[in-house]
């Protein structure tokens, strides 16, 4: 896919507290709203270093995109701190997307915490375009962590929420429920972005039974592929290689991460 490396002064035109301790800010931006579910955007925060940060939503028709986040130290607390009107810095769309699933089969995604936010953007923009309903399983450490739930609910998907602590849906983490999934659908379709234990368990499920795209949370320097501080190992017909998740990725297909 063309990848477009663009800086941008975006426009915050709306800003809801997403979940506790979490914030979406919608940004009015016609560059942006080309973007791919599972692109990035890297958003400048005071300090050295931008903010990469998934597409919750993707908007074209309205020139519109989200970008959902929790507030974890300075940079994202001062970002959560904006206000509608306010103006962002912004290198993006950045990094390679998901693949749009095959429209004849089935397919899940499966999102922990923060890296919820790209999956509800890939099942608002595919939905119309496949023959099956997708399943939507999301988790989080806690109830009061879950973000999206309602808008899932709202594109009337099968939906499936667990927290670590039990006090909202299932308790447990996801994979419980992918796996009874697993089971029931041969050929499935797997899309899942989260922390890296639970993708490695993830990739685990699903290697020789489905097709699964992983969007790894990366730390990141440049977001452009010129630092290599993102680097991960993979393997490919070449053999054993370094990746850079920023360019290469995010979205890496299950098998081609050595894990």
């Amino acid at each position: 896919m063309a990848k477009e490396e663009q800086r941008l002064r975006s426009s915050i035109v709306a800003r809801t507290l997403a979940a506790q301790g979490h914030v979406e800010l919608i940004l009015e931006s016609r560059e942006l709203s080309r973007a791919v579910p599972g692109q990035f955007a890297h958003v400048l925060t005071p300090g050295m270093l931008r903010r990469p940060l998934s597409f919750s939503r993707i908007d074209p028709e309205h020139n519109r995109v989200g970008l959902l986040f929790q507030v974890v130290g300075s940079g994202t607390a001062w970002l959560a701190e904006r206000q509608t009107n306010d103006v962002l810095d912004v290198l993006g769309p950045l990094g390679h997307g998901f693949p749009a699933p095959d429209p004849v089969r089935p397919w899940v995604l499966v999102g922990g915490g923060v890296g919820v936010p790209p999956l509800f953007a890939a099942t608002q923009m595919w939905l119309q375009h496949t023959i099956s309903t997708p399943q939507v399983i999301i988790g989080a450490r806690t109830g009061a962590w879950v973000v999206m739930e309602n808008d899932f609910k709202r594109l009337g998907v099968p939906l499936t929420v667990t927290t670590d602590d039990g006090s909202q849906g299932q308790p447990g983490n996801v994979l419980a429920p992918l796996q009874t999934w697993l089971d029931a659908h041969r050929e499935g379709q797997v899309y899942a972005c989260g922390p890296v234990p639970m993708l490695q368990a993830i990739r685990r499920l699903a290697l020789g039974r489905a097709t699964a795209y992983l969007a790894l949370e990366q730390r990141m320097g440049c977001g452009i592929g010129a630092c290599l501080a993102c680097v991960v190992p993979t393997v490919g017909n070449s053999g054993m290689s370094y990746r850079r998740v920023c360019t290469d990725g995010p979205v890496f297909k299950a098998e081609e991460l050595m894990w």
